[in-house]
């Protein structure tokens, strides 16, 4: 018994009329492009097609045919701004892969673009790529598409997709990056469409950007994800190596304004000048938005959220604006929540902090920062810090720095390692206590040395904000202050890192908290040098004037107070038996600053003015080569 036949759907039948005719139609354009004729016929397409956007190119003699409908052509070269140089970007291999539909209507179309081994050569400080772009920009606005030319261009583009891509910097040598991967498709209408590119970086990671057209304007989306961080860094001409660490983040851009979060997790940097060893891991992460205005010529920091540690322990908060009607201003707050010293401590790698003893300092400190002015005059900008310790102070008096309270030993810190044992108390003969130690000694020190001690806790923003501010050729003391130094004398070596000031400001806050005022005083002028294995002013007063220093003369302490910055350099004034005119002239400038600032009666001032130096010496020293050179001007060895 026979089955019926079914009737074959309607449905089969078409798709088997289009396999068909697909099948004839590739066949039909392989013929239409194989052999020379056929590669002129495209070169002369796509040719002057490539250099109305992009200028002057050179295609090469590979060219084929795939079995598939795929046109195989390269290399393809972009010439450079330097006769002698290489192209600004050689493409080794360009596959089209073409559009079959079209084929049957006697159209060569693409659907997708396939570049292979990419090499873009930046040129020195990227001048090459920026030449590019300003040709490309030059040509597009020069571009006057017709009509006819807009109604016959196709409606969907080709996806492009970039394979073995590498970019290469001109530096302190040539530097390479890559390879990546990347694809770039566009679908929908002009009216409404939208771009995305997707690119797989060295090392792994993806980024993913996409910009879409719409009726409220264009908006676009960066995405971030698993991108390894020190490669990436490594691009910035940055003095220092950064290596590990991963980098996610998403940036969103709107007609109103900028949403964006960003984390980085696992950095390590390593720099002579930042600390001996590698600084790591460094974490830290971010989130804000970002509102423009254009008309208005606005521009406004809604909110900037920054948390630093892998548990997001210290927390800050940012806001700003900026505007450029008229003359161009902007101002900036920013506030550190209240945080521990634990908590502060391990947000930072162990490179960064002084110990963990201090993490044993209960309470809480926190600060502000307000910054403004008019943008393109930096002498008048305005700032504003505070730092509150009132709550760490409470907690600090029994906590791990409290023994500084009392009498301790103290080794100073040389060149050669660890100095003689001082006894900072009672029964060294050298010590002065605070009551003991001359008035008019004190007052000149704060004048030379940090005028705002008694009101500042620990960081003088007033004297900070003058060497920010200051142009580049100006000559100003450094910003340390008194507690500062202090800090650095009895923890730190003499390294000169950014890591070591991080531990010191760290020490500072512990010192203000702890101890008080006349204390650190009375320290800091006990143990400080004053010359060569000069360490106190006990020691210094017997070297200098063969005195107690109980007994000093308003002038004698003057001329104490200016070798501070640098008294090994200076201590040979002592053996000349008399100062030079100039040096003359800065313990006079001083002796003026005491007088005006009410420190001293106009009769203490005129005899310190007249009063003689008479100096224990030791002959056949020389004095320094330099001795012009007035001593509020930063000595490149100091802090």
């Amino acid at each position: 018994m026979s089955l019926p036949r079914r009737p074959l759907k309607r449905g089969r039948v078409l798709l088997m009329l289009i396999a068909l005719l697909l099948a004839t139609g590739v066949g039909m354009g392989r013929a239409w492009l194989r052999g020379e004729a056929a590669r002129s016929r495209v070169l002369a397409r796509v040719k002057p097609a490539l250099e109305s956007r992009l200028g002057p190119v050179r295609i090469g003699e590979d060219f084929h045919i795939g079995w598939t409908g795929t046109v195989t052509m390269g290399p393809v070269e972009i010439p450079g701004t330097r006769p002698e140089g290489p192209p600004v970007v050689r493409v080794s291999r360009v596959t089209v892969h073409l559009r079959r539909w079209a084929l049957l209507s006697g159209h060569v179309e693409a659907s997708r673009v396939v570049l292979a081994g990419v090499q873009v050569e930046a040129g020195p400080q990227g001048q090459e790529v920026r030449a590019l772009v300003e040709r490309v920009r030059e040509l597009r606005q020069s571009r006057r598409p017709s009509p006819a030319s807009e109604e016959s261009a196709p409606r969907e583009l080709p996806e492009l997709e970039m394979k073995d891509v590498r970019l290469a910097f001109e530096r302190h040598g040539r530097v390479e990056w890559g390879p990546l991967s990347a694809r770039v498709r566009r679908t929908g209408e002009a009216e409404a469409s939208r771009w995305e590119a997707t690119a797989e970086l060295p090392g792994g990671g993806t980024a993913v950007v996409s910009v879409q057209n719409g009726e409220s304007g264009v908006s676009g989306t960066l995405r971030a994800r698993s991108i390894p961080a020190g490669p990436l860094l490594s691009l910035a001409e940055l003095p220092w190596r950064m290596e590990g660490g991963t980098l996610e983040g998403e940036v969103r851009v709107d007609t109103q304004g900028t949403t964006f979060s960003g984390a980085m997790t696992g950095l390590t940097v390593s720099s002579p000048q930042l600390a001996p060893e590698p600084v790591g891991p460094l974490s830290f992460s971010t989130e804000g938005r970002v509102r423009w205005e254009p008309r208005k010529k606005h521009v406004e920091l809604e909110s900037l959220r920054l948390a630093v540690g892998e548990r997001r322990e210290a927390r800050a908060e940012v806001r700003g604006e900026a505007t450029w009607s008229g003359e161009p201003h902007f101002s900036v707050q920013a506030e550190l929540q209240p945080v521990t010293f634990e908590q502060a401590m391990a947000a930072l790698p162990a490179a960064l902090v002084p110990g963990t003893e201090l993490a044993r300092l209960e309470g809480q400190f926190q600060a502000s920062l307000a910054l403004s002015g008019p943008i393109l005059q930096r002498r008048d900008w305005e700032v504003k810090a505070k730092l509150d310790l009132s709550e760490l102070k409470q907690s600090a008096r029994k906590g791990p720095l409290s023994w500084l309270r009392e009498p301790f030993d103290y080794q100073p810190l040389t060149a050669e390692g660890r100095g003689r044992a001082l006894h900072i108390g009672p029964s060294n003969p050298d010590y002065l206590p605070w009551a003991e130690i001359p008035r008019v000694l004190v007052r000149a020190v704060l004048r030379s040395e940090d005028a705002a001690f008694w009101t500042h806790r620990g960081f003088d923003f007033d004297s900070l904000r003058d060497i920010l501010l200051a142009p580049a050729d100006d000559k100003v003391r450094g910003g340390s202050t008194l507690t500062q130094q202090l800090a650095k004398n009895l923890f730190l070596s003499r390294e000169k890192t950014y890591a070591r000031k991080v531990k010191e400001a760290f020490l500072t806050l512990g010192l203000e908290a702890s101890v008080p005022k006349e204390r650190l005083l009375e320290v800091y002028l006990n143990i400080i040098e004053w010359g060569p294995g000069l360490y106190g002013i006990g020691e210094a007063a017997r070297h200098y004037f063969g005195k107690d220093a109980r007994e000093l003369s308003i002038r004698e302490a003057a001329f104490l107070a200016t070798i501070i910055p640098n008294p090994v350099r200076y201590h040979v004034y002592c053996s000349r038996g008399t100062l030079s005119d100039i040096w003359t002239k800065h313990v006079n400038e001083l002796l003026a600053v005491l007088y005006e600032g009410g420190d001293l009666t106009e009769t203490e001032y005129q005899e310190a003015l007249t009063a003689p130096l008479v100096f224990t010496g030791h002959p056949g020293a020389q004095p320094p080569a330099d001795e012009e050179t007035p001593i509020r001007a930063i000595d490149p060895g100091q802090d």
